[in-house]
């Protein structure tokens, strides 16, 4: 009996694209009701039970209600990595399907922290991102490709923040992540 190996054919980039394009794609809303002049959480995403990387791809945030007009405020904005959920407390929410032929999300999310989570220390994903805007400025980060992407393991409870303090604006900060599972 005679055995032929085919050769594979090798890949091109659209079927890389589309094989990307094929994986679930979720937005989560981050919310804080009072900015403080320490950081509070508006967003953490998370690796829950079901174990799954996950990889964000775009943040969007800004400030909203009463404007300081007594003085021009920044608000400083930081993306870190997660060490710990447990401390934390806030409200549980389902991240919206960006394709609703698509599974719900395996990545746990929760906004409007009364409770921070464990960040982790310099050198291990502390200030990944840092951005300092105007009050009355908002701000969109999006990675330009794969490769740009914030991955988070597939270890619990690992995950990422996304916090907000100001000296003097204490309204709301709104925004979104936008993240998809691998």
């Amino acid at each position: 009996m005679r055995y032929e190996m085919q050769k594979q054919k090798p890949r091109v980039w659209w079927e890389l694209a589309l094989q990307i394009q094929q994986m679930a794609g979720f937005t989560a809303p981050v919310l804080v009701s009072a900015t403080t002049t320490t950081f509070k959480t508006s967003g953490a995403l998370w690796v829950g039970a079901t174990a799954r990387r996950f990889q964000l791809y775009e943040v969007e945030f800004g400030q909203t209600g009463t404007l300081s007009t007594s003085v021009d405020c920044q608000c400083h904005w930081n993306l870190s990595r997660i060490f710990t959920t447990a401390t934390m407390t806030g409200t549980s929410v389902g991240a919206d399907l960006l394709d609703p032929a698509d599974v719900a999300a395996v990545t746990q999310f929760m906004n409007a922290q009364t409770a921070e989570p464990t960040y982790t220390l310099v050198g291990t994903g502390l200030d990944l991102k840092v951005w300092a805007i105007n009050q009355r400025g908002s701000y969109r980060w999006r990675a330009l490709d794969d490769g740009d992407n914030v991955i988070n393991a597939a270890t619990n409870p690992l995950g990422l923040g996304l916090r907000v303090l100001s000296s003097n604006f204490n309204a709301s900060a709104i925004g979104s992540l936008s993240f998809i599972e691998r």
